[in-house]
């Protein structure tokens, strides 16, 4: 036993004070949304409990001597003082169940009682401390020099026990109060001789997560009951038929259709123009790939308007499983969703926790890999959570610190982390399925709903443009195709490729901070990317890259290290003969700068601040848009222009800056 808590105490209290502050990060938060004052005791009781186990855990460090005495003595002040608290938050949740002792007498009595065990425990306890050092699990801490038996620890938790079991017998459902409370009455319990102040901390963590939590479903519940939210947004129709559903909406030349979810992994909205482009009796539809995280069809709306009104079918896929909204509102922001507890704690502790364990248990296990998963899953379940941890902590700090970053961060967070149980791979895999399921969808609309145009029976000319890590993908379409060829119909092999500021692999394509994050602690998207010089094997077509010079994320140089004559650079991965790269230079004057993020059109759904340091800001298109990007992709679609051969005079025009074949 001796061995194990010796393994044990050297990091448990430092784990146990990094939970408590990421439940700080949200109950303070929480307390000034909150319409209940007295949910300020929690952020309190976190700071107090924070301090000590910092305290337990840098005993250690500091050694015996009166600093870490004293330090010690303010400890068991803190604690005599602040733990009868929670009987204040208890009568408060009592109340939000509606309990009928509850009412507002006993609330403001709470008070008075908290306040009244918290003097006699100072008096009996804390004045006249004499303390003593004591080396438990290899760590040095003081202790009273009389035994004390936490009486009013003790009845603070039976107390909450009760409230508990009223709150579950009057829910009916919820009985995390009541669970946080038994384990916190064991803990606590547990005699500090044998086992140490360890257990005692730790479940006066999990107490106040239940007792967040628990707040949390109270306030969600009174959302629930003031608003209903529609299924849709206003201005949509809706369809639905044996095994499919679709939305559409009008417009002056087109419809727009819309299938799937964000957050299930299968959403794609459709451009459908009402007078299609032929050539030679094939309509042309292109999959429009987005970029990491970018996966509202919003910040490419423009160009996919634009191409729709030249008589293209476009299909937006959303590759990632994300947290944006299906229907898209200018007026939410993070900000007000923030406002939201299921917003925040809750999507953050049981979705984290729900997405680790399917992470490390996969149902798709083959049998014979179960037994090593298992044995590793302890190992990987720790660093995944960690990571978690360790990123939402570092965004929920930038955030309070920087609001102006702030604005609807918590979609590009909640992607980062359902990325997570994705390879790359899979997202190209997610590329071509979402793109096939939206067009059989579509065609079975046009058949049932009686439109002039049955799609199924149309010839298609097919196109994949991607943008950053879409352009990725665009470029390893043929790679899938060619692994998966029996699966995939022949309608959906590409004519050409053609890409904007694509990545040559995964790990470029990304924000440097999620990426160093996911790196560290070895989630799959970091350790498994997916390569050009793997996917580029398969390129057998004719390939076009639209790159700017001034590409602050994906840098010129991983594709082209000059000179080019001597064919170093990710570019020469692709096997296609017929395949060309162009570096557009910045000219300011003309609103041109060559940068990462120029492909996008609109960048207001964030915040200026956060994305000036990924690409550029983008309120509409610009001349990047007008005079490179767009122009080039109609050149090959419209007009039939080999990728590899853009240059003025056909259907390409650069009248305002200069394209290079390598970076200047």
């Amino acid at each position: 036993m001796d061995a194990f808590w010796a393994n044990i105490y050297p990091y448990g209290h430092l784990l146990v004070a990094i939970f408590e502050f990421i439940l700080f990060l949200f109950a303070y938060p929480f307390f000034r949304i909150s319409r209940n004052w007295a949910m300020i005791v929690l952020p309190i009781v976190l700071v107090s409990t924070i301090y000590d186990n910092l305290i337990l855990w840098s005993g250690r460090f500091l050694g015996e001597g009166n600093l870490l005495e004293n330090l010690s003595q303010v400890r068991f002040f803190l604690h005599y003082l602040v733990v009868p608290l929670f009987i204040v938050v208890a009568i408060e949740l009592a109340y939000r169940s509606q309990a009928k002792w509850a009412n507002q007498f006993i609330r403001i009595s709470s008070w008075l009682l908290a306040f009244g065990l918290a003097i006699f425990d100072i008096i009996k306890n804390f004045i006249g401390l004499e303390l003593k050092p004591e080396i438990f699990g290899h760590l040095l801490r003081y202790v009273p020099l009389e035994t004390q038996i936490p009486i009013i620890t003790i009845f603070v938790n039976l107390f909450v026990l009760l409230v508990g079991i009223g709150i579950w017998v009057r829910t009916k459902d919820w009985r995390w109060l009541l669970i946080g409370s038994v384990v916190s009455l064991i803990g606590n319990a547990l005699p500090s001789a044998q086992f140490g102040p360890l257990p005692g901390s730790a479940s006066e963590a999990i107490l106040a997560l239940s007792l967040l939590l628990t707040q949390y479903n109270f306030e969600d519940d009174s959302e629930e009951e003031k608003t209903t939210e529609p299924d849709y947004a206003e201005g949509w129709q809706y369809a639905e038929y044996d095994n499919y559903q679709i939305y559409w909406q009008e417009k002056d030349n087109y419809r727009i259709y819309q299938t799937g979810s964000h957050r299930q992994g299968n959403f794609v909205r459709i451009y459908a123009p009402k007078t299609p482009s032929k050539n030679q009796g094939k309509i042309k539809v292109i999959t429009y790939l987005h970029g990491f995280s970018l996966c509202l069809p919003k910040f490419y709306e423009k160009h996919l308007e634009q191409l729709v009104n030249q008589g293209f079918y476009v299909f937006f896929p959303d590759y990632q499983k994300s947290d944006y909204p299906d229907f898209y509102s200018e007026d939410i922001t993070y900000l007000e969703e923030s406002k939201k507890p299921r917003a925040t704690l809750k999507y953050w502790l049981f979705g984290s926790a729900i997405f680790l364990i399917q992470l490390i248990f996969r149902r798709d296990v083959r049998k014979q890999e179960f037994k090593k998963l298992t044995e590793e899953g302890i190992l990987k379940g720790l660093t995944l959570a960690l990571g978690t941890i360790f990123f939402i902590v570092s965004v929920n700090v930038v955030y309070l610190f920087s609001r102006r970053f702030g604005k609807n961060l918590v979609s590009m967070i909640t992607t980062v982390i359902e990325s997570l149980r994705s390879t790359p791979k899979e997202w190209l895999a997610f590329s071509v399925q979402t793109t096939i399921i939206g067009w059989n969808t579509l065609c079975k609309y046009s058949q049932e709903s009686g439109q002039e145009l049955d799609l199924s029976k149309q010839e298609i000319e097919f196109y994949v443009f991607g943008h950053s890590l879409g352009g990725l993908l665009a470029l390893s379409w043929p790679y899938y195709l060619q692994e998966n060829k029996d699966q995939i119909p022949e309608k959906f092999h590409l004519q050409q490729i053609i890409t904007g500021d694509p990545a040559p692999n995964t790990a470029l394509g990304v924000p440097k901070l999620a990426l160093w994050i996911l790196g560290i602690f070895r989630f799959p998207f970091a350790t498994q990317p997916l390569k050009i010089e793997e996917t580029g094997k398969a390129l057998n077509l004719p390939v076009g890259i639209l790159h700017g010079n001034d590409d602050k994320i994906v840098k010129p140089t991983e594709w082209v290290k000059p000179p080019l004559s001597q064919e170093k650079g990710a570019f020469f991965s692709i096997a296609s003969t017929e395949k060309n790269i162009y570096f557009s230079q910045s000219n300011r004057p003309e609103d041109l700068i060559a940068n990462h993020n120029q492909s996008v059109t609109n960048t207001t759904y964030y915040s200026d601040g956060f994305m000036s340091n990924f690409g550029g800001v983008k309120k509409g298109p610009n001349a990047y848009n007008f005079e490179y990007i767009w122009p080039a992709l109609d050149a090959v679609i419209l007009n039939q222009v080999s990728v590899n051969k853009l240059s003025n005079g056909h259907g390409f025009e650069l009248e305002n800056f200069e394209v290079f074949n390598e970076p200047q």
